[in-house]
C-alpha cells in the first residue's frame, strides 16, 4: 500500500511539473512582457531549459524590442544557474558584442567571470578556469570600478588567485618528489612573484630553500631561509628547513 501511494505521489508530481511547463510555454500572440513573465516564472521554478527556450523565443519573435535585449542577458544568467558555464560565457560575450555601449555590460562581464569561476576545480586540476575568471573579473573592476558587482568580483579574484598559487605549489611538490630541483625552485619563484598575497607563499619559501639546498646553491638556500624566518617566524616549516640547510652547508656564522 505504501509503495502504491509513493508511486501515485511521484506520478502526481510529474503531472504537476508537466502542467507547469505547458503553461509557461510561449503561445502565439503572447506579448513581449507576457513571454518575459513566463520565462521568469520558469527560472524561479528551476525549469531552466524552459526558461532558456522562452527567452530565445522572445528574441526570435521580437528581435528589436527592449524585452529582447533583456532576454539576451537573462539567457546568460539562466545558463549559469543551470551549471552550463560554457553556454553562459558564450551568451554573455554575445551580449557584449551586440551591445558594447549598453549600461549593463558590467553585469555581462560579471556573469562571464562567475561562470568561469563556477568551474574552478581543486589545485591539482587544470587552472584554466581560474585564469579566465580573473581575466573577466579584472576587466570588470578595471572598466567599471563603481559597479555594484565590483566588491564580489574582487573577492572571487582573490580566491581564484589562491587556487592558481596552490596549483603552482602542487606542481612544485610533484617535481620535488621526482628530484627535479630546478623546476621546484622555478615554480616556487612563480608563487612568490605572481601570487605574493596568498597562503601558498609560506610553504613555497620552505620548498624553495630545500630545492636550493639540494642544488648546493648555498647563498640562495640561505636567502630563502632568511626570508621565511623574517616573514613567518612561527612557521612550522622553519625548523626542518633550517636543519636541512645547516646539515648541507654547516651552521651559519650567526648561529655560533
Amino acid at each position: 500500500m505504501r509503495r502504491r501511494l509513493r508511486n501515485l505521489a511521484v506520478l502526481l508530481a510529474a503531472a504537476l511539473v508537466a502542467t507547469a511547463c505547458s503553461t509557461l510555454k510561449v503561445s502565439k500572440g503572447d506579448s513581449p512582457d507576457e513571454i518575459l513573465s513566463k520565462a521568469r516564472q520558469a527560472m524561479e521554478r528551476s525549469l531552466y531549459p524552459q526558461a532558456i527556450d522562452d527567452y530565445q523565443r522572445l528574441e526570435s519573435l521580437y528581435p528589436y524590442s527592449r524585452q529582447a535585449l533583456q532576454a539576451q542577458i537573462m539567457t546568460a544568467y539562466v545558463y549559469y544557474l543551470k551549471g552550463d558555464s560554457l553556454a553562459a560565457v558564450n551568451a554573455a560575450e554575445r551580449f557584449m558584442r551586440l551591445h558594447p555601449r549598453n549600461p549593463h555590460v558590467d553585469y555581462a562581464l560579471y556573469l562571464k567571470g562567475i561562470a568561469e569561476y563556477q568551474k574552478i576545480g581543486k589545485p591539482d586540476r587544470d587552472p584554466e578556469h581560474a585564469r579566465k575568471a580573473i581575466d573577466a573579473l579584472s576587466q570588470l573592476v578595471r572598466q567599471y570600478p563603481q559597479s555594484e558587482y565590483a566588491p564580489d568580483a574582487y573577492a572571487r579574484m582573490r580566491k581564484a588567485d589562491e587556487i592558481l598559487a596552490a596549483h603552482d605549489l602542487h606542481v612544485a611538490r610533484y617535481y620535488m618528489d621526482r628530484e627535479a630541483f630546478l623546476a621546484v625552485a622555478n615554480r616556487c619563484q612563480a608563487v612568490l612573484t605572481k601570487h605574493p598575497s596568498t597562503p601558498s607563499v609560506e610553504p613555497a619559501l620552505a620548498l624553495m630553500a630545500r630545492s636550493y639546498t639540494h642544488l648546493r646553491l648555498e647563498g640562495l638556500a640561505r636567502d630563502s631561509l632568511a626570508i621565511l624566518a623574517k616573514n613567518y617566524p612561527n612557521s612550522s616549516y622553519l625548523p626542518g628547513v633550517k636543519r636541512a640547510v645547516d646539515n648541507r652547508f654547516g651552521a651559519s656564522a650567526k648561529d655560533h
